[in-house]
């Protein structure tokens, strides 16, 4: 259950630091989807629990992607014509997207210390 309003944010995201000129890695990414996937699991409603524990950041390519694999996170999210939505995930990006590029930029800064050291 990836949520297209999250890929096309984590595209965003990967935009803006390519507009800037830094180099990243896929590895880089996963940093900044960590932030915002912790910032979701926050936010999640909690019923059970179940939706909470199924988050995740997984590589894909050259992309990363966030989500939850409960079968009715969408459900959730975005709603139904029974329910209401209670978004989780794109407040979470929303909320999360300086602290995403500011763990990007640092995963970057961390190698090329790495690289020269």
């Amino acid at each position: 259950n990836i949520m297209p309003a999250i890929v096309a944010g984590m595209y965003k995201l990967t935009q803006q630091l390519n507009e800037v000129g830094l180099q990243f890695t896929t590895d880089d990414l996963v940093e900044g989807a960590l932030v915002i996937a912790i910032e979701a699991e926050n936010n999640c409603p909690v019923d059970t629990g179940y939706l909470r524990s199924t988050v995740f950041v997984k590589e894909d390519g050259d992309d990363v992607l966030i989500g939850f694999d409960a079968p009715y996170a969408s459900y959730v999210e975005f709603g139904t014509y029974k329910m209401e939505a209670q978004p989780f995930l794109r407040p979470a990006f929303d909320d999360a997207e300086l602290q995403a590029l500011s763990a990007i930029v640092d995963s970057v800064q961390k190698h090329m210390r790495d690289i020269t050291q």
